[in-house]
């Protein structure tokens, strides 16, 4: 639940690009990770950011999570074109209380994930497929592939458009191999049965039951063994009787 912090627990500027930004109030979005609503002070110097802008998102690195970070800074210059429609806008990399961040435009909407747990969801489903369908075709219009396929990762916005956040996954291939068009292709069916599973729990099938239907076996085991430890690799596929 987002909480309002007193200034003297945290600074009140943000850096951006080596310039201070002042906020005028700071709101911790979720207590389990460390993405602030940072409410900018009126007149204050706002560098890159809009005039227009009341608050930005200013989302502190995880931990030693440096690569992933870098990563989803990459991966928002890539998408360039793709900010403010799919993405929220990329400001810039900065630091916030001693630690590195980067700072984006807020989105301001609702997530997916909240939508379906609410009791007065009037959004047909055919709809809501047709939203994050249009996210995933960008994102393949541009080799990009999103695999933190959450809920609460898409937001319906107040446009009455589907935008996606937290970009630490995405991939960009050099090559695609014909398995991973699914990723894409079947992200916006996966999120619906997500949806509809949340907003009826007893339903038979399950949204991994689904995800697992809809990729090919023999290609997941395939992605296995890529990633999988050298010493691991030979045991993938083999019932446990067999891998020990």
């Amino acid at each position: 639940m987002p909480g309002f912090l007193p200034p003297s627990r945290l600074s009140n500027t943000v850096t951006l690009d080596g310039h201070e930004i002042t906020a005028d109030e700071i709101e911790l979005l979720d207590p389990n990770r460390t993405v602030y609503r940072y409410k900018l002070a009126p007149g204050s110097f706002r560098h890159n950011i809009p005039p227009t802008a009341t608050s930005v998102i200013v989302k502190q690195q995880k931990g030693e999570w440096e690569e992933e970070s870098e990563d989803e800074e990459r991966a928002y210059n890539r998408l360039k074109d793709l900010q403010g429609d799919v993405i929220p806008t990329f400001y810039g990399r900065g630091r916030f209380d001693g630690i590195p961040a980067i700072i984006l435009s807020e989105l301001h909407g609702i997530t997916l994930d909240d939508l379906a747990r609410s009791n007065d969801c009037k959004v047909p489903v055919e709809l809501l497929k047709a939203y994050p369908e249009r996210v995933f075709d960008e994102f393949s219009k541009y080799r990009a592939l999103y695999r933190d396929q959450k809920l609460d990762n898409f937001l319906l916005c107040d446009e009455g458009k589907v935008m996606v956040v937290d970009l630490e996954q995405v991939e960009f291939p050099a090559q695609l191999r014909d398995w991973q068009y699914s990723i894409n292709q079947e992200g916006a069916r996966s999120l619906v049965e997500d949806f509809t599973y949340l907003r009826r729990p007893k339903r038979e099938s399950s949204p991994l039951a689904f995800w697992m239907s809809a990729c090919d076996e023999n290609a997941l085991q395939d992605e296995l063994v890529e990633f999988a430890p050298a010493n691991f690799r030979d045991r993938i596929g083999k019932p446990a009787s067999t891998a020990a």
